[in-house]
This record gives structure tokens, C-alpha cells and sequence, in this order.
């Protein structure tokens, strides 16, 4: 089982303002800004926030040998594992979005169709050797999906998440202004801004290279990996919706994109070449 830290989390009474965070989850810094809430209230919420997170990591890190991810990762060619529910619907769900993405959204980033679903008992095999499960461009948009569910259901009209500085949710509004403001930076360049956005009930992907981190976004027809020095930003009230199609934009043909344009339902869509 993965080693957490214990999240951190602040109030300030004077603005009635919490922030939560937590420097490494899902591989990646998690922060939230919650406005408008008294500190039990807010502390809750954070607590609640911070349990889903850790076992959404349980669920999902492929590197966690303990993870679910990571059995059904270890079995061998033909042979079933029995999932749990959650996981049997974030397969199906990751099946929905290869079919509507025309095959460039793929966990295995190599065969989709080399998972085999087994209806009757809720089980899955892979058909080949070698297929992998990989929820890197699916987990980050999942977990605020399940985030954006607490939030409402805690009456949060205000609040900020950042994720990895490339999964954001904005709820309402900033206290100072009449939306959530950010900037995408230039990775090959620092300190120039590329663009910014307004975030008022919507969330933000961002996907793209970095110096440091490039390649990792594989065409799962040519198996080659996208090594352009661009960034794809996409606005959707779906935090999901958002994380996936921010990956298949970065691959996708001109009327490949057209065409989710009108399958899903965008805010807006943008390609930043560095």
C-alpha cells in the first residue's frame, strides 16, 4: 500500500477561506481553495476530500503493487480477474471514451481491444501478452469528477482545485473578481504566459510536453509518441470529459477534432505551440 503524507490544511477566519493540500498524490501535488465555509465546515469537507483521494490512488497508481490496477496488471495472458464495481465501470467507461474518440483515448496505449470484458461474473482477462493498464490521462479528471460530486453535495459554492497544474476546477468565483483566473505558462520558456483563462464553473485540462517530461503521450494506432513542443488546453463542465479529450487533442487529426467538437459538448479548445 502506498506511504501517504498527512494532507495540510490551513483556515483563515478572516476571509472565511481553507486550503488543503496534499504534495504527493497520484503522482502529483493536489490544492484546494475553499471559500465561504466556517473551519469545521471547511475541515470536513478537506477531510473528506483528502480520504477519496488516497483511496482513488489505491485504486488506480499502477506503480502501487498493491493497488487494483496493479493485480489486474499482473495477471497472464487469458487468465480472469473478478473487479470490483467501481473498477468494472471506470473500464467501461474508459470503453465508452475509445469508441467516441475514434480509438486515440487507450489505457493499454497499445490494444483496447485486448481486454476482454466477461459479463457475467464482472471479470476482466487481456487476449495478449504485454497489455498494460495505464489511467495517467483518465485518474487526475475521475478523482475531480468525485471531487466536484463532494463539493456540491457539501454546498461548496466557491472553491479552487488544483491538480498537477493541469487538472483545475473553478466553482463560483474568486473573492476579488467574477471567475477563477489562470495562466498557462510556456514550459519551454519561463515566465512567459501563453494565455489565460477564466474559470466559472468549469474545469481545465492541460496536456502537453515539457523538458523534462515528453513522449509520454503515445498514438495507440502508430504507437509513436507525440514529441512537438505544444500544450492543448480544453474548458468542459465534465472535469473527465475535460482530462481525456485534452489527451486525444494532443493527437488527433484536424477533423478528428471537428468531430469530438460535436460529440462532446466543449466550451472551448485551444493548441499552444512553443
Amino acid at each position: 500500500m502506498s506511504d501517504f503524507e498527512k494532507g495540510k490544511f490551513a483556515y483563515y477566519e478572516a476571509s472565511l477561506m481553507a486550503h488543503g493540500s496534499l504534495l504527493n498524490v497520484m503522482g502529483t501535488r493536489f490544492d484546494i481553495i475553499i471559500i465561504g465555509k466556517n473551519k469545521s465546515e471547511s475541515e470536513a469537507v478537506w477531510f473528506k476530500i483528502e480520504s477519496e483521494l488516497k483511496r482513488l490512488d489505491r485504486l488506480l497508481n499502477r506503480f502501487d503493487p498493491a493497488s487494483e490496477v496493479s493485480k489486474i496488471n499482473n495477471i497472464v495472458e487469458h487468465q480472469q480477474i473478478r473487479v470490483s464495481e467501481e473498477m468494472w465501470q471506470i473500464l467501461n467507461n474508459c470503453k465508452f471514451y475509445h469508441q467516441e474518440t475514434f480509438g486515440l483515448f487507450d489505457i493499454t496505449l497499445k490494444n483496447f481491444y485486448a481486454i476482454r470484458f466477461h459479463e457475467h461474473n464482472k471479470a476482466v482477462s487481456f487476449s495478449q501478452s504485454g497489455i498494460r493498464i495505464d489511467f495517467g490521462g483518465y485518474g487526475k479528471g475521475y478523482a475531480l469528477k468525485r471531487i466536484k460530486g463532494i463539493m456540491e453535495d457539501a454546498a461548496v459554492h466557491q472553491c479552487f482545485v488544483d491538480f498537477g497544474n493541469s487538472s483545475i476546477l473553478g466553482v463560483g468565483h474568486h473573492p476579488f473578481g467574477d471567475a477563477w483566473k489562470v495562466s498557462i505558462e510556456n514550459p519551454f520558456d519561463a515566465g512567459q504566459t501563453a494565455d489565460e483563462i477564466s474559470l466559472r464553473d468549469m474545469a481545465l485540462s492541460v496536456s502537453g510536453n515539457t523538458p523534462s517530461y515528453s513522449g509520454h503521450i503515445v498514438h495507440p494506432k502508430s504507437r509513436s509518441p507525440e514529441t512537438g513542443r505544444k500544450s492543448v488546453s480544453v474548458i468542459m463542465n465534465d472535469p473527465l470529459d475535460a482530462e481525456v479529450l485534452s489527451t486525444t487533442f494532443s493527437i488527433a487529426t484536424e477533423s478528428e477534432k471537428e468531430q469530438l467538437k460535436k460529440s462532446f459538448k466543449i466550451f472551448d479548445a485551444k493548441e499552444y505551440n512553443f
